[in-house]
């Protein structure tokens, strides 16, 4: 019987300031410098900036962000959106098999959301090689 393939995500790769940046890097292993170099020069990031970057690095993604499944094989960048004010405004962390990653650990999904109550889910980017 094959084993299933289970990926590693490098939680250390987290850099205070930097958050869009160190969600790749967490997913990826790769070094900050080599996702800068790939990134867009502004910090105003939407969903097809994380494809672009992702596919500049070498990694597929799915073509846009899609609804989230916590059973996901794949290492994701969950999207999460505030509930408690009108205005949209949207964070994203990696995720992967039962565990979400943010500023250098690693949380239970149950544990996270019981912590960051006005966070909700709304979908995910897969991401391999």
């Amino acid at each position: 019987m094959s084993q299933i393939k289970k990926y590693e995500l490098d939680r250390w790769r987290y850099y205070p300031g930097n958050h869009h940046h160190s969600v790749i890097a967490v997913l990826t292993g790769l070094p900050i410098e080599e996702i800068i170099a790939a990134s867009p020069k502004n910090n105003c990031w939407g969903g097809q900036t994380f494809v672009k970057t992702f596919n500049k690095l070498g990694f597929n993604t799915n073509h846009r962000f899609v609804k989230f499944d916590s059973e996901s094989y794949y290492p994701c960048l969950m999207r999460t959106k505030r509930t408690d004010i009108k205005e949209p405004y949207w964070y994203c962390f990696p995720y992967y098999d039962g565990w979400i990653y943010y500023e250098g650990c690693a949380y239970g999904f149950d544990y996270f959301f019981a912590m960051f109550s006005n966070l909700r889910v709304t979908s995910m980017l897969q991401v391999w090689i």
